[in-house]
């Protein structure tokens, strides 16, 4: 299986800072990749299956996931959510989606610090081409306004990203889930996931070569039906 990697834009990666979301979700999820990846233990194992379950659902529909995320600092003492309203909602999709990415990769970590979605995406497609049907998959997450179809959108590429081995920053995809659920602030992740999508580069030893999947054809979105 060949991947290419985007070329490194260290500057503007580096530069960002996650949110409340984000910070909660790498802080959740170093643990459980080291586990799964490094060390092979059997209760990272066992809590990366767990939260499969909730992969491509709103939190409400999978109650069963209820503290196997720990969100402590996204509430007060008292009860009430710091920062956003979605905030929850964005560290459960990221982390449950995760776990979908990370399945059978036991040699790779999908939790990489800086991959976009955007750039991820394009980096699935043949070198100088546009995979229409992709293309338009990556476009109805992007409008995606509820949570519910959000998530579901979101699967659906996360499971091609997995094919492919192509990582993700979960802790920027947080914040970026927090916001696009916010009406006044999605415009902002689009541009955001636009600009990645189109400034995405290969690495110059990876120039010519795009991801494939196990069976040597490339990774895209032609095999699954539409959804909402």
């Amino acid at each position: 299986m060949t991947t290419s990697s985007p070329t490194p834009t260290t500057a503007r990666w580096d530069a960002y800072e996650p949110g409340l979301a984000g910070r909660t979700v790498r802080a959740c999820l170093e643990p459980i990749q080291r586990g799964y990846v490094s060390n092979d233990e059997p209760w990272a194992v066992a809590r990366l299956a767990q939260l499969r379950r909730g992969a491509g659902k709103a939190p409400e529909e999978v109650p069963e996931l209820f503290g196997l995320i720990d969100m402590d600092a996204l509430y007060t003492p008292e009860g009430r959510v710091r920062g956003s309203e979605h905030g929850p909602t964005a560290v459960h999709l990221a982390v449950t989606l995760y776990a979908l990415h990370q399945q059978s990769q036991r040699a790779s970590r999908m939790h990489v610090i800086g991959p976009q979605l955007g750039g991820a995406v394009r980096a699935l497609m043949p070198q100088g081409e546009i995979d229409e049907p992709l293309r338009r998959r990556f476009v109805r997450a992007a409008g995606a306004t509820s949570a519910n179809v959000l998530a579901y959108r979101l699967r659906e590429l996360i499971l091609l990203l997995r094919r492919a081995g192509e990582p993700l920053d979960y802790g920027r995809l947080a914040d970026q889930i927090e916001r696009i659920l916010d009406p006044t602030r999605r415009l902002a992740v689009r541009r955001e996931w636009g600009r990645d999508f189109h400034s995405w580069r290969p690495r110059k030893d990876a120039e010519g070569a795009h991801p494939t999947n196990e069976g040597g054809s490339p990774a895209t979105g032609h095999d699954s039906e539409e959804h909402p």
